[in-house]
């Protein structure tokens, strides 16, 4: 029942309601103030007076009040705004004001730790002396100075509140990590403090970057005296390192340490640390050889077929500024561990360089621009890998001009070869030129890529070990050169030095045509030699040659012997369905030596069991998987212009090297 009146009553207020809206009759109003009736009993009295509450209100009071009271707000407001912007300004005022504090403590606090560490170190070891409790006393120590360093530092990045607000500069600069204590994206000023500064923008590059950069456009003439992976911004008259790049404002003060930046990671031609200013990259490089060599049985004696390892080498090469750059290279090959090149190089401009320390020697283009890595045959050609003038300690200077045609390098030297200290005061003088006069050349676009040029080599030695006391047909030229490895066809006597004056000169040709690649290459030197305790110096002469050619089956083409070779598309074996054989490379050399029949008769070394005279034939095809990784097939067949000694009363005139060699070079 009692539910049936709950849904009735609001039934029948609906109807009332309907009712009374069309009859537009003011319910309310009859119920609250009924009209008083005049009749004869009821007369009106004049004389009364009418309520204060019946006194009919004026019709605008409401509207005016409303309008007072917004009026009100809005002026609180004001007044407030204006009171939080005066806070906040003595706030933002007070926080930098102890932000300064809390760095200038922070780095009094370093200098302290840092003048305490001697003193800290001798209380460690009266510690150690002393017992246990004394140890926990000095570690309880340190762990203090910690704390008050760890806080300090939270205190600075905003992790401990201190109650201030950062401005909005402070704000715009902290990425949401370092909101959450992170140090992303900060420099770290002294030993802890970190200041976010705001992101500058790099000024774009001129032109193509060297990232999108095709290798066809990367003409640089060759490794310019380096190892190996070589960047293309090095290379002379190619690339923008000497570009002004903004880069992140420093402090002044004394005694301060370098800012740190933030680096990005790259992998392409290497393993590249650079940081986003391009102020200062690294890049490490890898060249690891693993080698079968077999010889035949009729001429094995002192050669054994074996498995070896040439080269391993470690490349730590790029930039400290935009003008200063480092290149060093360590080896385990032939020999023992080698410090191969550790050079600094001068950025003048885009076409001058400077470089000073332990470096490849500009003589001979074979041998001064194309890396070990990258040649066709797996060792050099009979000249350049006995006669080349290896690396060694000096300084030279880099320049290039006419549109980067022409390249010119000069340098002073120590006089022994593959060295790294003189015996003397007398220093060589070495020169290289390779011009590319039909660069740019529309009309003959076919010798784009044909150089021509030249190098030579002047001083005089007194060098106590020559080198090389063996000539060989097939090893580097490293310490120790492992003799059971490569058919040695002379060898100097125990008791000659190198003495007296030494002239080297060379001429080249070479030419890079779509998939087809010439070299050739003449040599010449007279070189003194003379024996132990004596005075007199015997010049010798030598000379050589090589030519050499390859050809890309699989339509590969090259500008230059540096960094080779990607292939079209990589090694890939029925994946998919697909298959796909990489790059393949056949080539041919022919290379001889010859060196004054002197060598014998001022009794230098013994003609009854070498050779002054030898020339060998390298036939093979180089495999490349990727851009990394490559396999060498070589036959090398040795001819010797008389029998020379193989073993204990065994001669022969010919040598025959079958080669497999894998190469991993990034």
């Amino acid at each position: 029942m009692r539910n049936a009146r709950e849904r009735i009553y609001p039934i029948a207020l609906g109807i009332a309601l309907s009712l009374c809206a069309l009859c537009s009759f003011p319910l309310t109003a009859h119920a609250q103030e009924p009209q008083p009736t005049t009749s004869p009993a009821n007369p009106p009295n004049p004389k009364s007076k009418a309520k204060p509450e019946d006194k009919p209100k004026p019709a605008d009071k409401e509207g005016s009040h409303k309008s007072i009271d917004l009026e009100e707000r809005l002026r609180r407001l004001e007044e407030a705004n204006t009171r939080l912007q005066k806070e906040r300004d003595e706030s933002n005022a007070r926080f930098h004001k102890e932000y300064d504090a809390l760095l200038k403590k922070l780095d009094r606090l370093t200098e302290q730790l840092e003048d305490q560490k001697p003193a800290q170190s001798k209380a460690e070891k009266s510690a150690q002396t002393k017992g246990s409790a004394a140890n926990a006393d000095a570690k309880a120590s340190l762990a203090d100075r910690k704390k008050v360093e760890d806080r300090l530092v939270r205190e600075v990045l905003g992790e401990i509140d201190t109650g201030l607000e950062p401005s909005e500069e402070q704000q715009d600069a902290v990425s949401p990590r370092q909101s959450r204590g992170g140090a992303e994206g900060v420099v770290r000023r002294g030993a802890g403090a970190e200041t976010a500064l705001p992101a500058l923008p790099l000024q774009p590059s001129p032109g193509t970057s060297a990232s999108t950069m095709s290798r066809m456009d990367r003409i640089g003439e060759g490794a310019q005296g380096t190892g190996g992976r070589t960047d293309p911004e090095q290379q002379p008259g190619r690339g923008s390192r000497g570009r002004d790049i903004r880069t992140l404002p420093t402090e002044s003060g004394a005694d301060e340490a370098p800012l740190r930046h933030e680096a990005r990671v790259e992998f392409g031609e290497g393993l590249e640390f650079k940081t986003e200013d391009d102020e200062f990259r690294l890049q490490f490089h890898d060249l690891t050889q693993v080698e079968y060599r077999g010889f035949p049985t009729q001429n094995q004696g002192f050669l054994h077929s074996q498995f070896f390892i040439p080269r391993q080498r470690w490349y730590f090469t790029g930039d400290l500024t935009k003008k200063l750059g480092f290149y060093t290279s360590i080896n385990r090959g032939y020999g023992t561990l080698d410090l191969l090149d550790a050079f600094l190089s001068v950025r003048v401009t885009n076409n001058l360089r400077f470089r000073a320390g332990r470096m490849k020697t500009p003589y001979l283009y074979e041998y001064y621009s194309i890396a070990e890595g990258d040649l066709i045959a797996p060792e050099r050609s009979l000249f350049a890998g006995n006669l080349a003038l290896n690396r060694r300690m000096g300084a030279m200077v880099l320049y290039d001009f006419w549109d980067s045609r022409i390249g010119t390098v000069l340098g002073v030297f120590n006089g022994p070869r593959r060295s790294f200290q003189d015996y003397s005061s007398n220093k060589d003088l070495v020169g290289y030129f390779n011009a590319r006069p039909f660069l740019k050349s529309e009309r003959f676009k076919a010798l784009n890529y044909l150089n021509i040029g030249g190098s030579f080599d002047v001083g005089y030695e007194n060098n106590s070990v020559p080198e090389p006391i063996l000539f060989e047909t097939a090893n580097d030229q490293t310490p120790n050169s492992a003799q059971t490895l490569s058919p040695t066809f002379l060898a100097l006597n125990k008791n000659v030095i190198e003495f007296g004056e030494r002239q080297q000169w060379a001429a080249h040709l070479v030419w890079f045509y779509k998939s087809f690649f010439f070299i050739s290459e003449y040599g010449g030197v007279r070189q003194g030699y003379g024996v132990a305790n004596g005075n007199h110096s015997t010049p010798v002469n030598a000379t050589g040659y090589m030519v050499q050619s390859s050809y890309f089956l699989t339509g590969e083409q090259l500008t230059r012997r540096v960094n080779v070779v990607k292939p079209r598309r990589d090694f890939v074996f029925f994946k998919n369905g697909d298959m796909s054989p990489g790059a393949i490379e056949v080539h041919a050399r022919w290379s001889t030596l010859d060196i004054g029949r002197n060598i014998f008769t001022s009794g230098f070394a013994d003609p009854n069991q070498w050779t002054n005279h030898a020339g060998i034939i390298d036939i093979g095809a180089n495999w490349y998987l990727n851009f990394y990784t490559r396999v060498f097939l070589d036959w090398q067949h040795g001819l010797f212009g008389n029998p020379v000694i193989m073993a204990p009363g065994k001669y022969s005139s010919t040598s025959d090297i079958f080669w497999l060699r894998f190469q991993i070079f990034f």
